[in-house]
C-alpha cells in the first residue's frame, strides 16, 4: 500500500513540474510579443502615463496652493517615480513606423524631464520647510522650465501618433 501511495505522490510531483515548465515556456513566448507592440500600443501607453502624470501634477499643485510643503514633497516624489515608471514602460515598446520611433524618443525625453521636475518640486518643498524662500523659488523655477519642456515634447509625441 505504501509503495502505491509513494508512486502517486511522485506522479503528482512530476505533473506539477510539467505544469511549471509549460507555464514558464508560455511566459517566455509571450514576453517578446508584448515587447513588439505596434504604434497603437505606444499611443495607448503614452496616453495612460500622460494621464497619470497629469493627475500627480494636479495633486502637487493643490498641496502647494494649500501650503502643505510636506504633502507636496511626498507627492513630488511619487510624481518622479511615476515619470520613471513611464520611461520604463515606454522603453520596452518597439514601434513599427519611423513616426512611432520618433514619438517614442520624444516621449522618453518628456518623461525624463518630468522626473527632473519631480525632483525639483521635492527640493522646493524641502527648502520651504526649512524657511529657505530663495532656494524654494529657485527650485520651483527650474521645475517650471523643465515642465514646459516636457509638456511640449509630450504634445509633439502625441501629434506624431495621431
Amino acid at each position: 500500500m505504501t509503495g502505491l501511495a509513494g508512486r502517486q505522490r511522485a506522479h503528482a510531483g512530476g505533473r506539477f513540474a510539467l505544469l511549471a515548465a509549460s507555464f514558464l515556456a508560455a511566459v517566455a513566448l509571450a514576453l517578446p510579443a508584448a515587447a513588439n507592440a505596434s504604434d497603437a500600443g505606444l499611443r495607448t501607453t503614452l496616453a495612460k502615463w500622460s494621464h497619470q502624470i497629469a493627475l500627480d501634477a494636479q495633486g502637487i499643485g493643490l498641496s502647494a496652493a494649500r501650503r502643505h510643503p510636506r504633502r507636496m514633497i511626498r507627492r513630488a516624489r511619487h510624481f518622479r517615480l511615476d515619470a520613471l515608471r513611464a520611461r520604463r514602460a515606454l522603453a520596452v515598446i518597439q514601434p513599427l513606423s519611423a513616426r512611432g520611433r520618433r514619438a517614442k524618443r520624444l516621449g522618453l525625453a518628456a518623461f525624463y524631464d518630468y522626473a527632473i521636475v519631480g525632483r525639483q518640486w521635492a527640493l522646493s518643498g524641502q527648502a520651504r520647510v526649512r524657511d529657505l524662500r530663495a532656494a524654494a523659488v529657485g527650485h520651483a523655477t527650474i521645475a517650471a522650465r523643465y515642465a514646459r519642456k516636457g509638456n511640449s515634447l509630450l504634445l509633439a509625441a502625441k501629434r506624431l501618433l495621431g
